[in-house]
């Protein structure tokens, strides 16, 4: 029997970052920023569930039922380019997260995302510059609503399922534009493309004699403009 892939998220390392930046000598610079993301999403469900030979391909496409979530970052200076480079963590919550294909609704639950970010900025006019920025992490999916029932379907037919929240990776870029609004609050909008591939199931038992197999896994572009505000400590 194998197992749904849950691997362990490092929502720890992220609040000991946190707290690591905000302990650096003010001489570093931290800023914290909160932003609102508009996006549009295109993702497929790569499905499939097997009982001995019979297989039925449960795939489809579709696109997220919400357009908005919110990212909460903290960066610092770059040790390289200090004068135009930061790194940084952050979260993204997007809150109850679902599929929409046809007139279908397929409830997942509460997704989350865990981040390292760094961008890099170049002056354009005054008190203006073009910034570009890259981001990588892992993606937290809390089952619930359709989701959950399945989970819940599974495991009342003797199917070792977990309801574990799910792990995926993701990975971003985004280039934008940044106005200093005085000596510690900055003003910016980025336009945003963002890869996550999500794991749900990956299961393989025989149960009273009868081998029981069902995959799932997601696969997604997001697209996205975020408007966000920037604060120096």
């Amino acid at each position: 029997m194998v197992a749904p892939l849950v691997l362990p998220v490092p929502w720890k390392a992220l609040l000991g970052m946190m707290l690591l930046l905000c302990a650096l000598p003010v001489q570093a610079q931290p800023r914290i920023g909160f932003g609102l993301d508009l996006f549009t999403e295109n993702s497929h469900l790569t499905g499939e569930q097997a009982i001995n030979l019979s297989r039925r391909d449960e795939s489809f496409d579709y696109g997220s039922t919400s357009i908005l979530s919110a990212t909460l970052t903290m960066t610092v200076p770059a040790p390289i380019a200090p004068e135009r480079a930061r790194v940084g963590a952050g979260v993204r919550l997007f809150g109850n997260y679902g599929t929409e294909n046809e007139g279908r609704l397929f409830g997942l639950g509460l997704l989350n995302q865990a981040f390292v970010s760094g961008e890099y900025g170049l002056p354009v006019a005054d008190r203006m510059e073009a910034v570009g920025g890259l981001r990588g992490g892992l993606a937290l999916l809390f089952p619930g609503r359709e989701f959950s029932q399945e989970i819940d379907r599974l495991q009342d037919d003797g199917v070792s399922v977990w309801s574990l929240p799910r792990v995926g990776w993701l990975l971003g870029l985004s280039l934008g534009a940044r106005r200093r609004m005085s000596e510690k609050i900055f003003l910016r909008a980025d336009l945003s493309g963002q890869l996550e591939k999500l794991y749900l199931f990956s299961t393989s038992q025989k149960i009273d004699g009868v081998q029981f197999d069902k995959n799932w896994d997601t696969f997604g572009l997001r697209l996205g403009l975020a408007f966000a505000a920037e604060f120096s400590l």
